[in-house]
């Protein structure tokens, strides 16, 4: 069977819904290029790819022709919906670093390149108020600081730490364990209306998937891979928040654990995080210096919305400058290599976004963005 006339997006949608796993979904991709010519290839070539049988090809075949791909497309629009492939350059940098990304995410809101300065906060659904209170206290000073949330929607300390950056002002990404038109838990329904106005919504899941326990674990993997690093706040020994916590560690990002009352069942998790090499949390300036940052180029800073407001108005060669530098300090010449701008130009571009409170100047000549 062929198909003939397939738009990129129509084939992202077929080969997200088939039902195979993002592993085998890579691989068709590794061997073919694209969805679209996943779906024009015949039985035998798709039956070469390794981990490819014939089961996967009936899957892609019997749901080719079962597919209502225009009500699909009609409800992703109604709800606000993007497609963001692993090919675009809009999906995320340090998730594309893993081991294990998803080749397609749903978006509700708008992932943005500053997200890439990102922490993930996860715990216990059974959190207690001292739990809370650092976790609020913990989110509020790194959203200060110009990080992005991100965390799995799920009630507790996740609740917690997502509506703690909404009060902060800051941006936070949830990540969910079904699909994108799915409310789970319905509790959270109004906050993650809430998100979409400030961050993002993001699932890897196709649209009707239910949350069910075997799809938290593969939840987790997305929320520490769109960070830096992952900090734990009160975790009993078996939970899930553990193994965000441990993929952390396989992807290479930084473990950041709370410690609490050696009396409480949900301190327990955290502390033999810590006791196996977590770096112990109290402030936010620990998890800064955690992930190797110089406090000084995260500075306390204004709500994002006000700092939006000056870089929409910033003129042209001023934004183009800002876009070229991150967190990291970065020499003027680099600066001006990027931006191809003349130098004195770029030199009094940055002289003007200092003034804004938008960048800091280091010796040597090296500026981050604030």
């Amino acid at each position: 069977m062929t198909v003939r006339g397939t738009s990129d997006e129509d084939a992202w949608l077929h080969l997200s819904c088939s039902g195979l796993t993002a592993g085998r979904q890579r691989a068709l991709l590794e061997a073919f290029g694209s969805p679209e010519a996943i779906l024009e290839a015949d039985s035998e070539s798709l039956r070469s790819v390794a981990g490819i049988t014939a089961t996967h090809v009936r899957m892609l075949r019997q749901l080719r022709s079962e597919f209502d791909i225009d009500g699909l497309r009609e409800m992703l629009r109604e709800l606000g919906v993007k497609l963001v492939p692993i090919t675009s350059e809009e999906y995320p940098q340090l998730l594309r670093e893993c081991a294990d990304p998803p080749p397609l995410l749903y978006v509700r809101g708008e992932l943005r390149s500053r997200d890439d300065l990102a922490v993930a906060m996860v715990g216990t659904r059974r959190c207690s108020p001292y739990g809370e209170q650092v976790a609020e206290r913990l989110v509020g000073e790194l959203v200060r600081r110009g990080f992005t949330v991100v965390s799995g929607l799920a009630l507790g300390i996740d609740t917690i730490a997502h509506r703690a950056a909404l009060d902060a002002g800051g941006r936070t990404i949830g990540v969910m364990a079904c699909g994108i038109d799915v409310n789970y838990p319905a509790a959270n329904a109004k906050l993650k209306h809430e998100m979409v106005a400030s961050g993002a919504v993001v699932t890897e899941l196709a649209p009707g998937t239910p949350a069910t326990r075997d799809r938290f674990p593969q939840r987790n993997r997305i929320i520490s891979g769109l960070s830096l690093g992952t900090i734990v706040v009160e975790a009993p020994l078996k939970s899930g928040a553990l193994i965000t916590a441990r993929v952390a560690g396989e992807q290479g990002r930084e473990v950041f654990a709370v410690p609490g009352n050696i009396t409480s069942p949900v301190s327990r998790g955290c502390h033999d995080l810590i006791r196996h090499g977590a770096t112990l949390v109290e402030t936010a300036e620990d998890v800064v210096e955690g992930l190797g940052i110089l406090l000084e180029a995260v500075p306390e800073r204004e709500p994002d919305a006000e700092r939006e407001r000056k870089i929409e108005d910033l003129p042209a060669d001023q934004r183009r400058v800002l876009d070229a530098l991150d967190h990291q300090p970065r020499n003027i010449d680099d600066v001006i290599a990027e931006c191809e701008l003349a130098a004195p130009q770029v030199s009094s571009a940055l002289m003007l976004l200092e003034v804004k409170g938008l960048v800091r100047r280091f010796p040597g000549n090296q500026f981050v963005r604030i």
